[in-house]
């Protein structure tokens, strides 16, 4: 059973999604925002300092100092209040990488594309405990590609996926090892391993896939 008032913290870079999901969460009468942040530095800020019941955040943010996104964020805030409920507010269309999403445990994930009493419905179900719920539209998707040739959901890897999607966004490999902690071996041999994977030779062939299947 939910609380009988419903703290939430938003997280999304663009302004006018936070006030989009703030209005929608707003007409349950039971929700009180308790925050609107623009990164990830700015939400793990505000969950320890609220303590919400809720967070909604977007997978895709800028990525800075201390500002983690996509898996490694959803990772940090799992590790940090393992028994606070995250839904997913996304864009995301490639249905591998919202496989991955599901996997890491969150409450729920909701295209960003979708009605917004489906929102609302799924971040009230994420309160109440009912388990893992998707949106129609993120269901589609991710059936989508388990119908691909082969059966596959993702032929790369977590890791390799987090490399493909900061290279495409146009960080360089040393960039990309600092932020995720590796080694820069590591992730030119990730790198390398989600190309020989997708039978892909080029850096350019590997930002279109990346753009094309929703990675950035």
């Amino acid at each position: 059973m939910p609380p009988d008032t419903i703290s939430v913290v938003i997280a999304d870079d663009h302004p006018a999604i936070q006030l989009a999901v703030k209005s929608t969460l707003t007409e349950i009468p039971t929700v009180q925002i308790a925050a609107m942040c623009a990164s990830g530095g700015e939400l793990f800020a505000a969950v320890e300092a609220h303590r919400p019941d809720l967070i909604v955040t977007d997978f895709t943010m800028g990525r800075s100092e201390g500002n983690d996104d996509g898996l490694r964020l959803i990772q940090r805030l799992r590790q940090s209040g393992p028994d606070t409920p995250i839904v997913v507010f996304t864009m995301l269309t490639n249905g591998g990488l919202l496989t991955r999403i599901q996997e890491s445990g969150v409450a729920g994930i909701v295209g960003k594309d979708e009605e917004p009493a489906i929102l609302r419905q799924i971040c009230m179900d994420a309160v109440s405990g009912n388990g893992l719920r998707l949106s129609p539209g993120i269901s589609a998707r991710m059936a989508s590609a388990g119908a691909m040739a082969g059966g596959g959901i993702s032929p790369l890897s977590p890791k390799e996926i987090e490399v493909v999607r900061m290279f495409a966004a146009g960080s360089p490999l040393t960039e990309i090892a600092g932020y995720l902690h590796r080694t820069l071996a590591t992730v030119a041999t990730q790198k390398r391993s989600a190309m020989r994977k997708l039978n892909i030779t080029s850096n350019a062939d590997l930002v279109t896939y990346a753009r094309d299947n929703g990675l950035t």
